[in-house]
């Protein structure tokens, strides 16, 4: 029983953070409850993994020196270090209370996907025919950082997520997995029925993100088979679901013409005049709100402010939590009116923050960290098919991460991360294992 507590304690954080307690100074979600009461537990019986203190160290170096020249504030950094450090040595622990049974790990991750998923079918289902206690989960949970989407089939499917682009990144490694197996017409993880719901709940959430991340899996796949012949039925198989995507879904194809026109088309600056009047601004404001969506602005500005911040300070950027003060700096809200300033501290996206708060060390870490712990599935078929698929599932979700969340930590991120890295680990010794045995 005690076990299934603590089990439940650590995926807690990685499936529900619908419910905030507070947002001030920092948000602080019913999930961190778990973590606090186990850290100091796992503190006293595991030991210190002393290389946390390789990325922990230079954070806090990068970062005092930022606060010294007034890039940033002492409180903005601590904020986001502590939680940086809180989660990578906590989720760190974690490995060692499983013993780094990154299988275990995964599959337990796979089966709560699997229930999370079945909710969210049973909550469009109930949409349909009127049930509203069963896909308006506000009128039956005490929860306050939750939504209802409209769009798709009626509604977009979030499940017990805050919204359908949470859904689409936490549950990219089990779609991975689903999809494989599918094809393969294999169950070793989950079985074929299951695999099905995963992928339905996942194609009718209508999230960008989730369409993203069934892009990063349909590319996975094939690199793996490495065969030609793959290479050229993916590429056709993602331009038809592209089109498919953008010609069915209404808020996937608003986001791609927003982007298209922001980024190609220059929107922003080609319809100001220099003699522009005040109903000459309206007009245009009121134009450019009709073709861009408010998401692909958002993404875009931040892009921008991450830009200019990165030409300021390319090499250490500005420090953990200085994303803000950039955003402040080199904001383009002020050209459509002062709205859409969102994701101001979170830049939208991992990676355009890294590029902003961490430099060019920040990004080469996440480009080496991806490479480098990476493992690819063996064409002469000589070994098992666990760490290829366990590896390229969470990469899955890794890409969705730096594409599209900017909160370091949201979902549990850091244990996706060491399961990635310990997943390499293990794939190592298990080859080392084969070659002695060959000899």
């Amino acid at each position: 029983m005690l076990a299934l507590i603590i089990d439940i304690g650590i995926f807690l954080n990685l499936f529900f953070t619908s419910y905030v307690f507070f947002k001030d100074p920092f948000e602080f979600y019913l999930s961190y409850i778990p973590i606090l009461a186990l850290l100091p537990i796992f503190i006293l019986k595991y030991k210190f993994y002393a290389q946390n203190l390789y990325i922990l160290i230079p954070l806090l170096i990068v970062g005092i020196f930022n606060i010294a020249v007034d890039n940033n504030t002492i409180a903005n950094f601590l904020k986001i270090y502590l939680n940086i450090a809180i989660s990578l040595i906590f989720y760190q622990y974690v490995m060692q209370y499983y013993e780094f049974d990154v299988k275990r790990i995964f599959k337990m991750y796979l089966n709560v996907s699997f229930f999370v998923c079945l909710i969210g079918l049973f909550q469009l289902v109930s949409y349909w025919i009127g049930f509203k206690y069963g896909y308006n989960l506000k009128l039956i949970y005490i929860v306050n950082k939750w939504s209802l989407t409209s769009g798709g089939l009626g509604i977009r499917i979030n499940s017990l997520f805050s919204e359908p682009s949470y859904l689409g990144a936490v549950i990219g490694p089990a779609f991975f997995i689903s999809i494989y197996q599918i094809i393969t017409r294999t169950s070793n993880f989950l079985s074929l029925k299951k695999c099905l719901v995963v992928i339905t709940c996942y194609v009718l959430s209508f999230s960008s993100v989730a369409y993203l991340g069934i892009f990063f899996a349909v590319v996975l796949l094939t690199i793996n088979y490495g065969a030609v012949r793959y290479f050229l039925i993916a590429i056709p198989l993602v331009i038809f679901l592209f089109f498919i995507a953008y010609n069915n879904t209404k808020e996937f194809k608003e986001r791609v013409d927003g982007i298209n026109e922001l980024f190609f088309e220059n929107i922003l600056d080609n319809d100001i005049s220099k003699t522009e009047t005040k109903s000459g601004k309206v007009k245009r404001i009121r134009n450019f709100l009709k073709r861009v969506h408010g998401s692909s602005f958002v993404f875009y500005n931040n892009y921008n402010a991450a830009k200019q911040n990165f030409k300021e300070n390319p090499l250490f950027g500005t420090g953990l939590g200085s994303h803000e003060f950039a955003y402040e700096k080199y904001n383009l809200s002020e050209k459509i009116g002062g709205i859409y300033q969102f994701n101001t501290t979170d830049a939208n996206s991992m990676f355009l923050r890294v590029v902003s708060e961490a430099g060019l060390i920040g990004i080469l870490f996440l480009i080496l960290f991806i490479f480098k712990y990476f493992v690819s599935r063996d064409l002469n078929n000589n070994e098992i098919d666990d760490y290829w698929l366990i590896g390229n599932a969470l990469l899955v979700l890794i890409l969705l991460q730096y594409a599209r969340q900017g909160n370091y930590t949201y979902n549990g991120f850091f244990l996706y991360g060491w399961m990635y890295y310990y997943n390499k680990m293990a794939y190592n010794k298990y080859a080392e294992s084969l070659n002695v045995d060959s000899k």
